[in-house]
């Protein structure tokens, strides 16, 4: 489902909290700049159960971004990780909102000082997107990615197992061509890994017509 038809689905706003929001970020800012981390974030989770109650979506997702741009300036990692779980289960949170927060949380993954850090954010993220089909292509590439990490520390059966995990021919929100390349990763894993029937398998998934399109050469 692409993000549009999400919004389309979301209920209707029932208080603009833009001018409180224009306000409030940059006092949080100011706060945080002065050393007094937790007072920003304090005041921000005010006014985020403010815009979530009040169903604005836009000055919502601003305040999740900003409360996570903090703990990120702040290179609390831990922090990070803490408050990626703590908002992504408010009560009510909208989609999209939810969609914005995981999109903005992983641009830090090339930032992560070291691979163990980088790992425990993509591990939070996987687990507050999983079994939520509005982030689903979020959860694919960090999955991905994980994938990856682990064939380079040379755990190829690893890599191959956790890319197997998702059946991403069923995900409606993803571009065919991203679709295709996913598979095609996930086939030459298997091979990797010398699973010959299951390469099989996952070549069905795939159809010729695909390859004889153009653009697609």
């Amino acid at each position: 489902m692409e993000i549009d038809n999400i919004t389309a689905l979301e209920p209707k706003k029932e208080k603009d909290y833009s001018d409180v929001a224009d306000i409030q970020i940059p006092e949080s800012e100011k706060l945080a700049k002065t050393g007094n981390l937790q007072g920003a974030l304090e005041m921000l989770l005010v006014l985020e159960k403010q815009t979530r109650s009040g169903v604005d979506l836009a000055s919502n997702t601003r305040v999740l971004i900003h409360i996570l741009s903090l703990t990120y300036a702040a290179k609390d990692w831990k922090l990070v990780n803490e408050y990626v779980v703590l908002l992504s289960k408010k009560h009510g949170l909208l989609k999209q909102a939810i969609t914005k927060l995981v999109q903005h949380v992983m641009t830090y993954l090339d930032s992560a000082p070291t691979k163990e850090i980088k790992l425990e954010l993509i591990n939070t993220l996987r687990t507050v997107t999983d079994g939520k089909i509005f982030v689903e292509v979020e959860r694919a590439r960090l999955t991905r990615i994980l994938a990856k990490i682990k064939e380079d520390e040379g755990l190829i059966n690893e890599a191959a197992d956790i890319l197997q995990e998702l059946q991403v021919e069923t995900f409606g929100s993803m571009e065919r061509r991203e679709k295709t390349d996913f598979i095609l990763e996930q086939m030459r894993l298997c091979l990797a890994k010398k699973d010959f029937t299951r390469v099989q398998l996952i070549s069905k998934k795939i159809s010729t017509k695909y390859f004889e399109a153009e653009d697609n050469q």
